[in-house]
């Protein structure tokens, strides 16, 4: 017996069901890859945005962490006295050095400030208002934070000037 199927073939009908086939699938696939495609782009869209917006917040951060260390190292010196605690008998010594008869009183704090540990109500005597000023000159460099507060009264005495001022410690 001999195979006539390849005699009966017709390869136009061939060429034509293939070609068909094929268009098919290739429309069924691109059926289904359009949305995934569009999803894509959007998805891409979106990445792009918040790339955008992470380069920018990060430009922003680092320009922020810039001016940060800028400040700490122009003001290294004032963190160093904010960090340092209150030692009374420190601060007479001190003042030793520009007043004489130093009477140190604490006053209650009515209202409580951000970073205000102590507030001393300070007396004593000078011999010239020059002092006065060398002892404001003198606290940028003592340990703590200090704030003088005003008013500061001045009397002249027999014995000098008697002075009474009031003074602000900070730390945290």
């Amino acid at each position: 017996m001999k195979d006539k199927s390849l005699e009966e073939l017709d390869i136009l009908k061939t060429i034509i069901f293939a070609l068909s086939f094929i268009t098919v699938c290739t429309a069924l696939i691109l059926f289904l890859l359009l949305p995934i495609l569009k999803d894509y782009k959007n998805n891409n869209l979106k990445e792009n945005s918040e790339i955008a917006i992470f380069n920018s917040v990060k430009t922003d951060l680092e320009i922020s962490e810039n001016k940060i260390s800028k400040l700490k190292a122009q003001n290294n010196k004032i963190l160093k006295q904010f960090d340092q605690g209150l030692n009374i008998k420190q601060l007479e010594v001190f003042l030793q050095k520009y007043f004489q008869n130093i009477q140190i009183k604490e006053i209650n704090i009515d209202k409580k400030e951000k970073y205000l540990t102590h507030k001393l109500n300070i007396q004593g005597l000078m011999n010239n208002p020059r002092r006065f000023y060398d002892f404001i000159d003198a606290l940028q460099n003592y340990d703590s934070l200090i704030k003088i507060g005003y008013p500061f009264i001045l009397k002249a005495t027999q014995k000098g000037i008697a002075i009474n001022f009031s003074v602000e410690i900070y730390s945290d």
